[in-house]
């Protein structure tokens, strides 16, 4: 069994866009984590935050958003991150609800993962469109409201 690295030719990116579309995309490295005292191999997915993941403590949690967390937009971000790992990869030790991790397998056991995984990222688009928009009409309202005191009435 191999040690995750932080060293990115020991990853897969994933592209999980649909129809032509790039992005988001999914970092994931299969092996031990370095401090495991039983190790134990499991695919692990890098945050944007630049920490390593088991990917089952997502999976298990059944609601696309949480998958949300886990995905970088572009492969620039993916870089970025990159760039600023150093050393020992940190991993964040999430629980596993096993019960939601098995209630995960089921479903894609009835299915193609891959379909199921571009599926969400449709969704993962929508979402983040509506938060981009809505920081956009705030950011908009931000700076008339301030100009709008400055107004006098005639």
């Amino acid at each position: 069994m191999r040690t995750i690295t932080n060293n990115y030719r020991d990853t897969h990116v994933l592209n999980l866009g649909s129809g032509g579309e790039r992005g988001p995309y999914l970092v994931t490295q299969t092996g031990v984590a370095p401090s495991d005292p039983l190790p134990k191999e499991r695919m692990f997915v890098l945050r944007p935050d630049g920490r390593w993941v088991d990917f089952n403590a997502y999976a298990c949690q059944g609601k696309p958003e949480a998958m949300d967390e886990i995905v970088f937009s572009t492969t620039t971000e993916v870089m970025e991150t990159f760039g600023k790992l150093m050393g020992r990869p940190q991993v964040l030790d999430l629980p596993v609800d096993e019960a939601g991790l098995k209630a995960w397998i089921e479903r894609q056991k009835s299915g193609n993962p891959l379909e199921a995984a571009h599926e969400w990222a449709v969704g993962y688009r929508e979402r983040h469109r509506k938060k981009r928009r809505g920081q956009s009409e705030s950011t908009l309202w931000a700076r008339i409201l301030p100009q709008r005191k400055r107004l006098r009435k005639i």
